[in-house]
């Protein structure tokens, strides 16, 4: 920046500050400015600042103990989220993660078998199907047998994979199947205390009813405080000897 370009900073901040001390001090150049009103103004800004910083505190002290509210409110919902999840994850798993694959046709997932045969794509819970295989010169056929208690054929070209790589991925999915099986028993029994767990989650209000309680202790007394009504008569005072001084109104 040249020399003119910090002139003009120079003047933008000089004009700006005496726009600012104009209107703090409204009526004139010499009541602004003037050192005889020294003390008149020294006298409305001692009022303006006890009331001010009286404001400051009693909202710093409102927006602390909403704050504590909402931290209760938002603690108690992530609290009551993750029992729920959790006793979710228990009832139904997701599918989880991929483990194998078979031409696309057939993907073994950690929780669930998804199915793909005549352009509709499927996905069955492990625990809940059972699978074996067939073969022929050309394909091999496995045979997934549904929740439904229907069965569907997924046939895959040998020519694309071998006969070695059909009856591994049965062989994966066949104990896949059975773990699923032991793993869905072994997450019932945890139920009952998952559903514990999320009724006690969700009774378990006392921290934010603590802050609430707080809260109104807070609205109560700053309610009865005459500090702040004191400063505003205060205030208004110093404005009504500004005004009869000047024939302006401070605001």
């Amino acid at each position: 920046m040249g020399p003119v370009g910090w002139i003009l900073v120079v003047v933008l901040s000089v004009g700006t500050a005496v726009i600012w001390l104009m209107l703090r001090y409204p009526g004139g150049w010499r009541y602004t400015f003037g050192e005889e009103y020294a003390e008149d103004r020294r006298d409305l800004d001692g009022a303006r600042s006890r009331l001010r910083a009286l404001e400051r505190e009693a909202r710093r002290e409102r927006d602390a103990a909403r704050g504590e509210v909402e931290a209760a409110v938002r603690a108690h919902g992530d609290r009551v989220g993750r029992a729920r999840a959790h006793l979710a994850r228990l009832r139904a798993p997701d599918r989880g993660d991929l483990r194998s694959s078979l031409l696309g046709s057939l993907r073994l997932y950690e929780h669930a078998l998804e199915v793909t045969a005549d352009g509709l794509t499927s996905e069955y819970p492990l625990d809940e199907i059972s699978v074996r295989d067939e073969y022929s010169s050309k394909a091999g056929h496995v045979y997934v047998a549904l929740p439904t208690g229907r069965r569907q054929m997924v046939s895959v070209p040998l020519e694309e994979v071998s006969e070695a790589e059909v009856r591994q991925f049965v062989v994966e999915v066949f104990n896949a199947s059975a773990d699923a099986k032991v793993a869905k028993a072994e997450r019932q029994a945890l139920v009952p205390q998952a559903e514990d767990a999320l009724r006690e989650a969700i009774a378990d209000t006392a921290r934010q009813e603590e802050a609430r309680r707080r809260q109104s202790e807070l609205v109560a007394r700053q309610e009865s405080d005459t500090r702040i009504p004191r400063a505003r008569r205060e205030w208004d005072a110093a404005r009504d000897r500004w005004q009869q001084l000047t024939g302006r109104r401070p605001e």
